[in-house]
């Protein structure tokens, strides 16, 4: 995925000798809790070697349940829209996002969320499915 935002084939001298793992392990005493480390090595200013490196500890149904309320939204929304199969603009949502091209699927996030927003505000006029009931004072 790094490869397809940093483009290494655009800028070689920045990016071409890119090596990038993530490992996940699950490990029974945290029991729903898991935590990841991500290593990135780096060259910046003068050409100085750097690493960045992130220790991150969550519990995944605590990360997982706002995004299913978004994704049920906006599937009903996608439905009522009268949209099938793969919806690109969801593409946000997934670590490994379905495309309905066929193309290879956009990973940068500014560039999903972009797609995203641009899809809800053409989708805005879609009927509401239950509206709400009126305010009493």
């Amino acid at each position: 995925m790094l490869s397809s935002i940093l483009r290494p084939d655009l800028y070689p001298d920045l990016y071409g000798h890119l090596h990038h793992q993530v490992k996940i392990n699950y490990y029974p005493p945290r029991g729903d809790n898991k935590e990841s480390w991500d290593t990135i090595d780096l060259f910046g200013w003068l050409g100085y070697r750097m690493s960045i490196k992130i220790d991150f500890l969550c519990r995944d149904s605590i990360l997982a349940a706002p995004l299913m309320l978004d994704l049920a939204y906006f599937m009903d929304l996608a439905k009522r829209a009268g949209l099938a199969g793969p919806q690109d603009w969801l593409g946000f949502y997934f670590k490994s996002p379905m495309t309905s091209t066929g193309q290879p699927p956009e990973h940068e996030l500014a560039v999903q969320v972009a797609v995203l927003r641009r899809e809800l505000r053409a989708l805005a006029p879609a009927p509401v499915a239950t509206p709400l009931p009126p305010r009493v004072a």
